[in-house]
């Protein structure tokens, strides 16, 4: 006979295991991602950008967003820091774009399934995009006045 008040138990159990695992793992990457924007100084974001010309900020963004770990809600408080530092819409768009188009953690799971052959030529497309999405920005930012941020 099936005892229900214990199958009752379980999921319970399962359920309170799975929301402090969850809960564990979401605190632990907001933490990490703040005190990893605590580290970005203005005298870091004024070395960037001022010598480095905008096109290549946007790929060192996408490359940034790249290889960042985690879900995108990890970067958040980051780019927090760098829009209140002044970094443009171009910028954070690339960084968010690299992020959620590239993500690394698929290309074996991709490569497993499709080939390896795909698996680069999503990674090549994807950074190709994303340039182009922090381009697109930062032309109608900067010459149709569009207030993104």
């Amino acid at each position: 006979m099936i005892n229900k008040r214990r199958i009752a138990e379980d999921k319970v159990s399962f359920f309170l295991k799975s929301l402090c695992k969850s809960l564990f793992l979401v605190g632990s990457g907001i933490v990490f991602a703040i005190s990893l924007s605590a580290l970005i100084t203005p005298e870091l974001i004024n070395g960037l950008t001022g010598d480095i010309n905008d096109p290549l900020l946007i790929i060192y963004a996408e490359t940034i967003g790249f290889i960042s770990p985690g879900p995108r809600y990890i970067i958040y408080p980051i780019l927090v820091e760098l829009k209140d530092l002044g970094i443009g819409a171009a910028i954070i768009i690339a960084l968010i774009s690299g992020h959620v188009l590239i993500e690394p953690s698929t290309a074996f799971i991709e490569a497993g399934f499709f080939g390896y052959r795909f698996a680069i030529k999503r990674f090549i497309i994807s950074f190709i995009i994303t340039f182009f999405a922090g381009i697109l920005t930062m032309f109608l930012v900067n010459y149709f006045g569009w207030s993104i941020l």
